[in-house]
């Protein structure tokens, strides 16, 4: 565990490919939320799924972030670190002590159509000798949080997606059970993050009331889309802007956050970050879901 501090945020890009726009405004957004409170600001690398890893895109984020003024206050951690895969595994082996998992051999395209899972591999027990996965239990019961972006939220997992995956077929770790552990390891006290993840936040208060885990708040930041409703993303082929000006692009990134822009004699980086983090007003966003770029 992380020595203790008053507000603790963090941005956990996925090494899958350079950092594009929606990404920064997701960087800026944690690091003035966190930087605002006299808080800590952590850089995580999520590369639990080593099957979407492009090689070396890690660093090159951590190199772009830098450029923009960003650096992580604590040592930059890896999903895939040995210490972080035994914090997983003894996370599983809790939720298995505690009768809460099961073994699953459904494949996709026998749950094709099926937002919920129907609870085909609940006990009595699957053919473990077949590949599975491995199922959290979930119970009817009603998730609620205040959040700071969207207002008050209510999600109840059972419905929305009933037993849900914590270890894939593969053999690697969810990214619902990676991330709690990440987050109560480092003390995160509040997550920003866009709201197009906002439905793993139920899933996310389970596992760490099963867990027993500290609870953070949340803050989901409107989704950032082009002109054709699409989400700006990897997916979508977003512009990556690892060789964008730092300064011109930030500025961008505010006005999209809704947030004020300084007029100032040089265009130093260091001191347009410095004014946004003095000037954050996070409300600006308040109630709003989506902002086209």
């Amino acid at each position: 565990m992380f020595d203790s501090i008053s507000y603790k945020g963090r941005f956990a890009p996925s090494p899958s490919g350079d950092l594009h726009f929606g990404s920064l405004i997701a960087a800026i957004a944690s690091y003035c939320q966190a930087k605002a409170n006299q808080g800590e600001w952590i850089i995580r690398i999520e590369d639990v799924d080593v099957t979407r890893v492009v090689e070396g895109s890690g660093q090159l984020i951590i190199e772009t972030l830098r450029r923009f003024g960003m650096t992580s206050d604590l040592t930059i951690s890896y999903q895939t670190d040995p210490d972080r895969q035994d914090a997983y595994q003894k996370a599983l082996d809790k939720l298995n002590q505690l009768n809460l998992t099961y073994p699953c051999v459904c494949t996709r395209a026998a749950l094709k159509g099926q937002p919920i899972y129907p609870n085909t591999c609940r006990p009595p027990i699957a053919d473990t000798n077949k590949a599975h996965s491995i199922r959290v239990k979930t119970i009817d019961h009603e998730f609620s949080f205040n959040d700071l972006f969207q207002g008050p939220q209510s999600q109840n997992i059972q419905q929305q997606c009933g037993d849900f995956n914590i270890k894939r077929k593969d053999g690697l770790f969810s990214y619902q059970l990676a991330v709690v552990v990440d987050d109560a390891d480092q003390g995160i006290t509040e997550v920003v993050r866009g709201i197009d993840i906002m439905d793993s936040t139920a899933r996310q208060m389970y596992l760490n009331q099963l867990l027993n885990l500290p609870q953070a708040s949340y803050a989901h930041f409107p989704v950032i889309t082009n002109h054709l409703g699409n989400k700006l993303s990897k997916q979508n082929h977003a512009k990556a802007i690892t060789h964008e000006d730092p300064f011109n692009t930030t500025l961008a990134a505010l006005k999209i956050l809704q947030q004020k822009v300084p007029i100032l004699t040089t265009q130093s980086q260091a001191e347009l970050i410095k004014f946004a983090v003095t000037h954050w007003q996070p409300l600006n966003l308040k109630g709003i879901e989506s902002i086209v770029y």
